[in-house]
């Protein structure tokens, strides 16, 4: 019997690929930005979503919170000092300094570390807790965490200091390196609270309810040592030491002056301010480290923000003026953070009129500085008063003596060299500088006539051989905006 035929299969039709649509109508998504999202909408939350810091959700501590906050803690944490300034003639105020730089990890994080510590419930206790931090915050968990016998694990940007990352691991804490900012440090904390099966807190060093209340005891000590005070200088990075102060001294006495004191170069709270919400920044490094936060807090914002008198913009040469002041004159350490709020009061009486003849305190926050930007940062305070001038002397085969000339200048003229650093010649392509070399001194000098004088000595012995900063010789500026104020 003959095989049935059988025709050969149709080729296979390949996969029909689907066209990407365009998206949602522009009239949709323009109406889709305005609307208000429900907490009813089956939307999951986001893996670095924090119950505790919720945006839609803000939570205002108040002064009860405050008040138990310092009763809990101040019966293990002692009350920081309130030194009155040396110089308050200089300023025409009653000037004093909150001291908060005595600490074992140098900062007020530790009260708030200690409280929130202290509020977790056994269960969280054992799941340990999570933090992102560009340094202090970090430190001073990690302490009070050792103290406790609670784990913690601090995420911290790539760029963090050495002694930073050193510190937390003599602390007990585990400590994760990573991405280049606070943002991205906290989405890795989050992420390995997940990884972990959520067995872990996350606690925010900034804006955590009770992290704000536990700063709010520095406000607490400062109406104590010092009742009739009249206005309150505060630094802001993330707003949880202004939110916690501002909370319990206006409710206690509501005419205190209360100043929130940012760096120009990272204005969160300003802009939160001037736009009703809290939201992410270009934020740039700038001597305040510490205060570098891309976005305020939502329950530091909602609680300051309607007590707040005014905003003060800083720029860093006013803050490495404040640092070289404290040194210098009140023989204090400190931080870019824990300087800047005396950086708006270095014009006085240019700006901030209101506050002379009055009793005001500055709080400084932290005294966390390595020798390396403390050198750099007394270098700038001083070139910006004129106290201390950067030059170069270029030194060819034919003047090879040039060096020796310019010291005896120096002394004649009872300069004081504080730094000589030789640089080859990176140039070496250019015509005529092929032996060419460079030598970098630093000269202190006693003020603005005095550097000028220097300057016009120096180019007419050596004209052609040595190169100045014109910055340095320029009049110290102050203007409404030099620092700017945001009423």
């Amino acid at each position: 019997m003959p095989k049935k035929h059988t025709p050969p299969p149709l080729p296979t039709q390949p996969p029909i690929k689907e066209k990407e649509t365009l998206g949602l109508s522009p009239a949709v998504l323009g109406k889709r930005d305005f609307v208000k999202k429900e907490y009813w909408c089956p939307v999951p939350p986001s893996i670095d979503f924090d119950p505790y810091s919720d945006p839609f959700n803000p939570k205002a501590v108040d002064y009860n919170k405050v008040v138990k906050a310092d009763e809990m803690i101040k019966e293990i944490f002692q009350s920081t000092p309130l030194l009155k300034s040396k110089c308050c003639d200089k300023f025409g105020m009653d000037l004093y300094f909150k001291i908060e730089t005595g600490s074992k990890t140098g900062s007020f994080h530790e009260r708030s570390a200690l409280y929130a510590l202290l509020m977790l419930t056994p269960e969280e206790r054992r799941g340990g807790v999570y933090t992102a931090s560009v340094g202090n915050w970090a430190m001073a968990l990690a302490y009070q965490g050792q103290l406790l016998h609670v784990h913690v694990t601090v995420v911290l940007p790539a760029h963090t200091q050495l002694s930073v990352i050193s510190h937390c691991q003599e602390y007990g804490a585990t400590v994760v390196l990573h991405g280049k900012t606070i943002f991205e440090a906290r989405k890795r904390a989050f992420k390995l609270i997940h990884d972990q099966g959520h067995h872990g807190i996350y606690i925010d060093g900034y804006d955590h309810p009770n992290v704000i209340a536990a700063a709010g005891s520095i406000g607490v000590e400062i109406l104590d040592q010092l009742p009739d005070t009249e206005a309150i200088l505060v630094p802001i990075g993330g707003g949880g030491l202004i939110a916690g102060i501002a909370a319990y001294v206006k409710h206690i006495k509501p005419n205190v002056l209360i100043y929130g004191i940012e760096p120009g170069k990272s204005c969160g709270f300003a802009k939160a301010i001037h736009n009703e919400r809290p939201y992410k920044i270009e934020a740039e490094m700038g001597l305040a480290a510490s205060l570098t936060i891309p976005k305020v807090g939502d329950n530091a914002f909602h609680t300051a923000k309607s007590l707040i008198d005014k905003m003060v913009l800083i720029h860093d040469d006013f803050t490495a003026r404040a640092i070289v002041h404290l040194i210098e004159m009140e023989k204090i350490i400190a931080e870019g953070a824990g300087a800047i709020s005396l950086g708006a009061l270095m014009c006085m009486p240019d700006i901030l009129t209101e506050l002379q003849g009055k009793k005001v305190v500055t709080i400084v926050s932290g005294g966390n500085i390595d020798l390396w930007p403390l050198k750099r940062a007394m270098i700038q305070g001083k070139a910006v008063e004129h106290r201390v001038v950067p030059l170069n002397l270029i030194i060819t085969p034919r003047n090879t003596d040039l060096p020796s000339k310019a010291f005896k200048v120096f002394e004649q003229m009872d300069c004081n060299m504080l730094h000589c650093e030789y640089s080859g010649n990176h140039d070496w392509f250019e015509e005529g500088k092929l032996m060419q070399h460079s030598l970098t001194v630093i000269v202190e000098t006693k003020g603005h006539k005095h550097a000028c004088l220097l300057r016009h000595v120096m180019e007419k012995l050596f004209p052609g051989e040595c190169e100045f900063d014109s910055e340095v010789f320029k009049p110290i500026v102050i203007c409404s905006c030099f620092p700017k104020l945001i009423y």
